[in-house]
């Protein structure tokens, strides 16, 4: 590959790079390392939203919206990176779907860690939604 062409090509590949990296060392912290992180958050709604219960729910509700967000964002600009490589922005769902397979199978090997069915789900679902606000966003009009 030349030195141009692969300046482009990480200039138009680096976003989901990044965010796959994001999501890989995410997926690196063991179960307890985790917990903590959530623990962040949950703090942060419950100083904003005194009432709620911070056990329970709330902590699966934070966790899941982690995977949404994630990968909505990895969907979102692996949507770009297609559509700037001259390929459909749907590829990136396939795209996105291997990366949240592969990436519950890296966890599995996590300790206090495993991989979850309805994780890559909710990974599809976000990716979905990613790729759905880049093509609504850059539509012809």
């Amino acid at each position: 590959m030349q030195l141009k062409s692969l300046s482009k090509f990480f200039k138009i590949w680096y976003p989901s790079f990044l965010m796959m990296m994001i999501i890989f060392i995410m997926s690196s912290f063991a179960a307890a390392d985790s917990d903590k992180q959530s623990g962040l958050i949950i703090n942060f709604l419950t100083t904003i939203f005194p009432n709620i219960n911070p056990n329970g729910i709330i902590i699966k509700i934070v966790r899941k919206s982690a995977h949404f967000t994630e990968f909505a964002l990895l969907g979102y600009f692996t949507a770009r990176a297609f559509k700037l490589s001259k390929r459909s922005p749907l590829c990136s769902i396939l795209a996105c779907t291997v990366y949240a397979a592969t990436d519950e199978y890296h966890q599995s090997f996590v300790p206090g860690r495993s991989a979850e069915f309805k994780d890559v789900a909710i990974d599809i679902i976000g990716a979905s939604f990613g790729v759905g606000i880049y093509l609504l966003s850059h539509r012809k009009n």
